[in-house]
């Protein structure tokens, strides 16, 4: 599944903030947004999740000949923003089921657990936490298991290693890695750390 833009611009009022783009980023690969503050990343990356509508051009899924917007493909799309929430009155374990079930994925005994380990936490030590007693580093890493549980084609990263310690950056590497092998990434930053694990780059 390729992500492709064609002639996109996103304005407010009569401030262009982002455009004219063209690009397409291909299936096992990464493309970095990057950019001073203010530049636009953040409005990119939504118009390119569907979260915002293009003021010109368009973005689509395309594969097999068919074009998708991607806000009807949102089964298809992971995200990580600053201004994602989850439940903060649930632990951990209780947002990834539920999201689980939203999305339709099998989330047996034990399965939770593993989507806590598998981004650096120890399921045990924070069982009993609701998310808004965890540290914020420990949230960021639960919202990279949100984003990954159900195995996106498309995953948006928006500053993912805001707040992360260096054993989390790794964790971000490792959640990328695994993303090439099933679809493609797209990381907005200005971290050097994530700028280097992306193979294209677009600089607003």
């Amino acid at each position: 599944m390729q992500l492709v833009a064609e002639n996109l611009t996103r304005s407010f009022g009569s401030r262009r903030i982002v455009g004219p783009l063209s690009f397409a980023v291909e299936p096992g690969r990464v493309l970095a947004v990057a950019g001073q503050n203010g530049s636009g990343k953040t409005t990119l990356v939504k118009v390119l999740a569907g979260l915002l509508r293009p003021s010109s051009g368009q973005v689509f899924l395309a594969r097999d000949g068919v074009r998708t917007p991607p806000r009807d493909a949102s089964w298809a799309l992971g995200w990580v923003a600053p201004d994602l929430s989850l439940y903060a009155e649930l632990t951990a374990a209780e947002n990834l089921r539920f999201f689980a079930r939203l999305h339709g994925r099998p989330a047996g005994p034990g399965w939770a657990e593993e989507r806590i380990a598998a981004v650096g936490l120890d399921p045990s030590r924070i069982s009993e936490h609701p998310i808004r007693a965890l540290s914020t580093g420990q949230r960021q890493r639960v919202k990279l298991a949100f984003a990954t549980l159900h195995e996106p084609a498309v995953l948006f990263l928006d500053e993912p290693s805001s707040n992360l310690d260096d054993a989390g950056r790794g964790v971000v590497a490792k959640v990328v890695a695994e993303q090439r092998g099933r679809g493609l990434c797209v990381v907005a930053s200005n971290d050097p750390g994530d700028l280097a694990l992306a193979d294209e780059r677009i600089t607003l």
